[in-house]
Formats: structure tokens, C-alpha cells, sequence
């Protein structure tokens, strides 16, 4: 099944490199959760969400215990405006990648956290300039 989204990698202000996985629709699903010196890590990134996002598991949920084939787990959690906001985190403890944005309900980060699992294993990448979406 095709993706309903693109990774996004650019260079910020700062000249670091990041990524983002937007909908079609526009909005970011994603983040990378830091900058980097070049873009073959930035890229090394998706791939990392692109390989653990699948199958990790919600921390707490067990009915989405997930398949068992990932090196991460996502955590849910709520931001200092109220939120709910997700990460997805590496167990050497790097956070893999982040919502795109807070959500009025733990379910809707869950939706957040689905969208992200069915969308990153398909989805292509493209360079972009700040300029052409917007400094984050």
C-alpha cells in the first residue's frame, strides 16, 4: 500500500540537517527529535523509523504490544501545555522521532502514533530548502 506521506530533509537556520514525515494533507506526522552535522545521518534517522516504527510497542498499551521487531517502544505522554504528546524511543534511549505536534487526548496521539506506523515504511523522501516548507 502506498504512503500517504513524505520524509521531509532539510537544513535549518542553524545549518543542521533534520527530517519530517508529512501527510499529504500537511500536516507532520513526525520529527527527528535532533539536528545533524550531515544529511546521511539525517537519513540514517528515517531509516531508523522507517525499520522500528512498525512493530514497537505502546508503552502501557497492551492491546498494541506490537510485533516484537523493534528496537523501540512508544511512549505517550503529556507536554507542559496538557497534551498529549508521543515519541518513539530507541532502548539505548535515543528519542528515534516525535509527534509533529500535541494532541487534546491520548487517543489522538495514538492516531498520531498509527498514521506514523502505517505511512514512514513506504514513504519517499525528498530535499527541501527551508524556504520551500517553512522554518519549522
Amino acid at each position: 500500500m502506498p504512503s500517504s506521506a513524505t520524509f521531509q530533509v532539510y537544513r535549518d537556520a542553524a545549518e543542521e540537517w533534520r527530517w519530517r514525515l508529512v501527510h499529504d494533507n500537511g500536516n507532520v506526522i513526525a520529527e527527528g527529535g535532533q539536528g545533524y552535522t550531515t544529511k546521511r545521518r539525517a537519513v540514517d534517522g528515517i531509516e531508523s523509523v522507517r525499520l522500528n516504527a512498525p512493530g514497537a510497542a505502546i508503552e502501557g498499551d497492551v492491546e498494541r504490544a506490537g510485533s516484537g521487531d523493534s528496537s523501540a517502544t512508544f511512549e505517550v505522554y503529556e507536554d507542559v501545555a496538557g497534551r498529549a504528546r508521543w515519541r518513539l524511543v530507541h532502548r539505548n534511549g535515543n528519542v528515534v522521532a516525535e509527534g509533529g505536534q500535541g494532541y487534546a487526548s491520548k487517543d489522538g496521539a495514538l492516531t498520531g502514533i498509527e498514521s506514523v506506523k502505517g505511512n514512514a515504511p513506504e514513504a519517499r523522501i525528498e530535499e527541501h530548502r527551508v524556504e520551500e516548507i517553512g522554518d519549522p
